[in-house]
């Protein structure tokens, strides 16, 4: 029976390390935020973890495909991403798509550009309104007031990494399946488990 109990407790004590170091690689590769979504350009090497707008970035939250604002007060928003990466409101109106696109700087970084169900021409670069959680096509006065919409290749300084933008908390990521929650419940099984077996021990202990 203490063997049994020693071999418990080894286990507990395996499972607690593995999780800790599968949330470390999580965390670590590639900066990303935990439970975030990576994208890999099929074009070029780019890796990236962060979706650009004209003044905003963000973040795809696995679990649910929520759209997460790292820009200013770190949030969710009321948009949703679909498996080909199309984004739709949680009212059901179409919101544009997420893609790979070219920045002024030459660098292919993640996009949240309008398609044809938002705009007339699409790929062109997103604002949004953070007040009211709204879209509008970013623009650029010409040189006679005019308003010319933006492209990707308009856009320089974009982000790639989220992690560096983030400052939220647990509550805009993912469950953790490897949490303190399943740590916590295997250690007090571990307990219960000795306890029980301690029990007996002094029970057969006490026959004549």
């Amino acid at each position: 029976m203490q063997n049994k109990t020693l071999l418990l407790f080894a286990v507990s004590c395996g499972c607690i390390l593995f999780c800790r170091s599968a949330m470390a690689q999580r965390a670590d590769a590639f900066g990303l935020i935990d439970g975030s979504i990576l994208f890999i350009d099929p074009e070029s090497d780019s890796r990236c973890a962060a979706v650009n707008t004209f003044n905003a970035d963000f973040f795809i939250r696995s679990c649910d495909r929520r759209l997460i604002l790292l820009s200013g007060d770190d949030r969710e928003t009321p948009y949703v991403v679909d498996q080909d990466f199309n984004v739709t409101h949680l009212n059901g109106s179409p919101a544009g798509a997420i893609r790979f696109a070219t920045d002024n700087d030459g660098v292919r970084q993640v996009f949240w550009l309008t398609d044809d169900s938002f705009a007339e021409d699409a790929d062109l670069v997103l604002n949004y309104i953070s007040e009211n959680d709204t879209l509008e096509v970013a623009t650029v006065a010409g040189q006679e007031g005019e308003q010319i919409p933006l492209s990707p290749v308009n856009i320089s300084q974009t982000e790639c990494d989220p992690l560096v933008s983030f400052d939220g908390g647990d509550e805009l990521l993912c469950p953790r399946a490897c949490g303190v929650g399943a740590v916590g419940a295997g250690l007090m099984l571990t307990l219960m488990f000795s306890f029980t077996a301690a029990r007996k021990g002094r029970r057969r202990r006490r026959r004549p």
